[in-house]
């Protein structure tokens, strides 16, 4: 059999972005200047770069507004017939041009500097580049390679400069982000589903649709109208959930002419019912209401004893999978 071997070119760019990304440790000092710059400012984060570079400012400014700060985006062309408009006096101004020669980025930062008193930081090859004389820091970005053919791509920069946001974004909001901070900002799609709990979307009421095992066909009727959920849980003497009636399950009885006067909830309750723990992942409930086919779960503390319904329109619609 014969053996695939790894074409020359794809180790040499595989090589020059590692050896890239390993000198980026030389820049980890001036990164920390660039946050204690960042964090006295008064506005926001405005990133700008052009080329390649400009879509490596797209990702840096949606990675640091996913993480809660004030970030855009600027593209330097568009900048100069107007969109400058988005700067204010207190914002920071983060530009990127390995080369420190890219005329459109230099100009507008030159411009917005002198303008707009903002304060700039720039991420280049050379603190001797004209984009780098003009910032009040500078993180300096080395590679030997680009890695691309001719070297006439930017690659193993773009690929740098890329993992400097991703270090500078973490570095920025590490002290101050937390779960719930994520979670607000993420309600929609898998994250929001994985970091919001049952206990912040169930239904709490002080008249949860509960009824004792002993309870008549009538109270069950009656507790069943509550929340309209079309279900009601049963609880024991000590008060913990021990089974489910559903409105099918009422249907099912009434269609075999059983008589109702003598009927109790433990008689036609669904024993050992599905349920979610109150710090339950909203993914974890959706995923039984999905795997048993059901719309609701009751939530139960330690104790097994319910604290309030989710329900699966709970989920979909606040977390904005339904418009």
């Amino acid at each position: 059999m014969k053996m695939l071997t790894t074409p020359i070119k794809a180790r040499q760019v595989l090589n020059a972005a590692q050896s890239a990304l390993a000198k980026l440790n030389d820049s980890l000092s001036n990164l920390e200047k660039c946050v204690e710059l960042v964090k006295k400012r008064q506005g926001e984060i405005i990133i700008t770069g052009i080329g390649k570079s400009g879509f490596i400012g797209q990702k840096i400014a949606a990675t640091l507004t996913s993480l809660g700060q004030r970030a855009s985006y600027l593209h330097p062309v568009e900048a100069i017939h107007g969109d400058i408009g988005a700067l204010s006096e207190g914002d920071v101004l983060l530009a990127l041009s390995f080369s420190g020669e890219s005329k459109e980025v230099v100009k507008i930062v030159s411009y917005a500097k002198k303008n707009f008193g903002v304060s700039v930081i720039a991420f280049t090859k050379s603190k001797h580049s004209s984009l780098g004389k003009i910032a009040d820091v500078v993180v300096e970005i080395k590679i030997k390679s680009e890695g691309s053919p001719n070297e006439m791509a930017p690659m193993a920069s773009t690929t740098a400069t890329l993992v400097l946001g991703d270090i500078f974004a973490a570095m920025l909001t590490e002290k101050d982000f937390t779960d719930k901070s994520f979670a607000r900002l993420h309600p929609g799609g898998s994250l929001g589903l994985r970091m919001n709990k049952v206990k912040d979307f169930m239904r709490t009421s002080k008249s949860l649709p509960l009824v004792s095992e002993s309870d008549s066909f009538t109270k069950i009727l009656k507790s069943m109208s509550i929340m309209k959920l079309g279900a009601t849980g049963v609880v024991n003497s000590r008060g913990s959930l021990v089974g489910v009636i559903t409105d099918g399950d009422l249907r099912r009885l009434l269609l075999r002419n059983q008589a109702t006067k003598d009927i109790q909830a433990e008689d036609i309750m669904t024993r050992n019912p599905k349920y979610a723990e109150e710090s339950d992942s909203l993914e974890s409930a959706l995923s039984q209401m999905e795997k048993f086919e059901i719309t609701h779960l009751f939530a139960v503390n330690k104790k097994m004893k319910p604290v309030g319904v989710i329900h699966i329109h709970d989920i979909l619609e606040k977390t904005f999978f339904q418009q």
